[in-house]
């Protein structure tokens, strides 16, 4: 016998007070549960709900421990049986993307050095404030010197090539890139969403959609091992100060980071010695008298993104005149 209003599946057969007897085939009405208005979580029992406040606690205290793993342990490339190869790898790459000076009368005539400057110190704010990942601000800033490095750009289209650039790391690298229409919000609307689009398409089209190239932030996480975070840290923070300066386009990635990290085991340990030092020393030089002249330079997006006790204030810290 089948009743109409039974013909269905979900919570009106589950809920209905009749049900067929599988034995007689007698439609047979089941007892009602009492109506109550008490809220679910106040009739769960007390020991079930300590289960809940035990198991939401160990969720609670695993996350916090995963947290707390260094940022190295949750890079996929980071495998022990192929880290040398990877290594390997980019030390090569390095060489096939390193670039000439091209901030000349010739290559560029309508900016400089200064504009490029004002731009990177801008972006670095525009990274902060998104809370993109490290990887994206230097595959950001290596993108708009190689393209400056084949194509003419204009003082007006300068932060358009910047923009453009950022769109593109962030399709590369975040999972959850921002919208289009971010990149124009953020440019004060000087451009239109079909502005972006068309220098994203000129740039890829000049780099031949060659977009993954080593960084100095790849060669960061390897080379620092034997940091502490806060030296690692302080590591990163000449790595961004330098990002400002279009000298330091003539050292490699691999070897402005080794500088970088020789630098900072120097200030920490004056007597600090290492065997390729004669090679690391003149771009150490360079990158310390960067670190000395921080806090004079009108660009201070660095220093306050690394004034933060997430990065331990390392923007703080005052360098004395290293001897030779």
């Amino acid at each position: 016998m089948i009743v109409e209003n039974q013909r269905c599946f979900g919570k009106e057969i589950v809920n209905s007070s009749l049900y067929q007897s599988m034995e007689t085939g007698v439609i047979v009405e089941k007892a009602k549960k009492p109506f109550s208005i008490i809220p679910r979580v106040f009739a769960i029992s007390l020991d079930e709900k300590e289960n809940k406040i035990f198991r939401r606690e160990s969720e609670r205290i695993q996350i916090e421990l995963e947290n707390e793993k260094p940022k190295e342990t949750k890079i996929p490339q980071n495998v022990h049986l192929y880290t040398d190869e990877i290594f390997q790898h980019l030390l090569i790459e390095e060489n096939k993307y390193q670039i000439d000076q091209y901030m000349t009368p010739e290559t560029q005539p309508n900016i400089n050095m200064k504009m490029r400057a004002i731009l990177v110190d801008w972006l670095i704010d525009v990274h902060a404030k998104f809370k993109l990942r490290d990887e994206t601000l230097y595959l950001t800033i290596s993108l708009i010197d190689r393209y400056l490095a084949k194509e003419q750009v204009t003082r007006l289209r300068l932060q358009l090539v910047g923009v453009a650039a950022l769109f593109i790391a962030c399709k590369y690298e975040e999972i959850y890139p921002p919208a289009l229409k971010d990149f124009v919000y953020i440019t004060d609307n000087a451009y239109v969403k079909s502005d972006v689009l068309e220098m994203e398409g000129l740039i890829l089209q000049a780099l031949n959609f060659n977009i993954c190239n080593p960084t100095a932030y790849q060669f960061l996480s390897r080379y620092s091992n034997e940091l502490d975070p806060k030296n690692k840290a302080l590591a990163q923070y000449i790595l961004e100060l330098a990002l400002v300066e279009y000298k330091f386009i003539a050292y490699k990635p691999s070897q402005i980071t080794q500088a970088a990290i020789f630098l900072v085991n120097k200030i920490r340990t004056p007597n600090y010695k290492t065997q390729n030092e004669a090679l690391l020393k003149p771009c150490a030089k360079e990158l310390c008298q960067l670190l000395q002249a921080a806090e004079q330079n009108s660009l201070q997006a660095a220093r306050r993104k690394f004034n933060t006790i997430k990065f331990y204030e390392v923007s703080r810290i005052k360098v004395e005149v290293i001897s030779k």
